[in-house]
């Protein structure tokens, strides 16, 4: 409780996650935060940033460390994923041909940022 201020409030509403969306070549990029706990999934941030920025799920293009968290992610946990209070997730609103920065490489296993100096 003491992480939280000791206002058992604050920490009914879950885990603070920070989300910013670019939408092709517009900046600056869309921001919120979504409320979302442990044992929620990547699916459920994904529902709650539709909700809260208006982007679809399925329009969503959400990279974390440097990966693309495909449909294969949708049914992790945060827990599974290692995600807590304060991370951020940068993604494109794909509503639009995504203007990717950093450069981005096909992998097996999805899109994968590369560094910016490569």
């Amino acid at each position: 409780m003491a992480a939280y201020g000791g206002h058992a409030a604050v920490a009914d509403l879950g885990l603070q996650i920070f989300v910013t969306l670019r939408k092709g070549k517009s900046w600056p990029p869309s921001a919120c935060d979504v409320r979302v706990r442990y044992d929620q999934t990547i699916a459920d941030v994904k529902a709650a940033v539709a909700e809260k920025m208006g982007v679809p799920a399925e329009q969503q293009q959400l990279f974390h460390h440097k990966r693309e968290l495909t449909a294969a992610y949708d049914s992790r946990t945060l827990l599974e994923m290692n995600m807590h209070t304060g991370f951020a997730l940068k993604g494109y609103d794909l509503s639009e041909a995504p203007d990717y920065w950093p450069p981005v490489k096909e992998t097996d296993e999805g899109l994968r940022e590369e560094d910016a100096d490569a």
